[in-house]
């Protein structure tokens, strides 16, 4: 039960991390909890298919890999590999589903800057 509550969290931190790299970006117009509201509901298909996959290779990133580290010779935890293999899964998804055009997400697109940034040397 650990090992699941771990990897969960590993998951979240990542969506966390990502939220607020697009919050705190200056290409859309995000910001505060209305901007993560808009950001997390753009980001729901996205976000439920890879809670899907990641629930689906849990098993065998969790157990699969701890029994193959362990007998090479590192004497990891499963707790720990539970934590890295959420955050890492998701963040493999995220890299992989950014290719299916339905799953992408532009949020400059859905929210852009309010005012964009002169060039310089402009006055």
């Amino acid at each position: 039960m650990l090992n699941i509550f771990i990897f969960w969290i590993g998951w979240l931190l990542f969506v966390a991390a990502q939220a607020k790299n697009s919050i705190d970006s200056k290409s859309n117009s995000l910001q505060g909890w209305r901007g993560f509201k808009i950001w997390l509901i753009a980001q729901s298909v996205n976000l439920g298919t890879r809670c899907f996959f990641s629930a689906l290779g849990y098993g065998f990133l969790v157990q699969t890999v701890a029994a193959k580290v362990g007998n090479v010779g590192f004497h990891v935890t499963s707790t720990m590999i539970a934590g890295f293999a959420g955050y890492g899964a998701n963040g493999l998804l995220y890299q992989l589903f950014g290719f299916v055009p339905w799953l992408r997400v532009e949020i400059p697109d859905l929210a852009p800057p309010s005012s964009l940034p002169k060039p310089p040397g402009t006055p």
